[in-house]
């Protein structure tokens, strides 16, 4: 059973639309979320009505036992990826600061055997090009 994490953009793409990516909900296996995500998508809820769509959420994968939170060893590792992304991708770690919360989804995530799916092909490119772990780009 393939275990799924989904990217922040794919869950702002699905409180504006429920009917989206609805493919990945049907295929087997579970879906889990990333605490990452979840501190992204508090981060940018500025509306009442998006706040509580977001602690919903939050509640709903609360319940289910389906929160995934980075362990020291997966800190590590994403520590690990950016030392990579910079000497073999050049990344400027200074204007590129969300690539750091992404090496943390990247490296949560295998270490609990999921797929991550995001629209950030850039990205998650380059970190699967440093670091093995499966993506799925939307």
């Amino acid at each position: 059973m393939t275990k799924k994490v989904l990217d922040t953009n794919v869950y702002i793409d699905l409180f504006a639309n429920s009917d989206l990516y609805i493919d990945i909900f049907i295929s087997e296996g579970p879906i889990y979320l990333s605490s990452v995500v979840l501190m992204e998508l508090l981060a940018g809820a500025h509306e009442k009505n998006e706040k509580y769509a977001v602690k919903d959420l939050i509640k709903l994968f609360k319940k289910l036992g389906r929160i995934v939170t980075p362990t020291t060893k997966d800190y590590e590792q994403a520590g690990e990826i950016l030392i990579k992304l910079q000497s073999v991708k050049h990344y400027n770690l200074k204007r590129c600061g969300s690539i750091t919360n992404d090496c943390l989804i990247a490296s949560s995530s295998k270490t609990i055997g999921a797929i991550v799916y995001t629209q950030n092909k850039k990205d998650f490119q380059s970190i699967q090009d440093v670091f093995d772990f499966k993506v799925e780009f939307i």
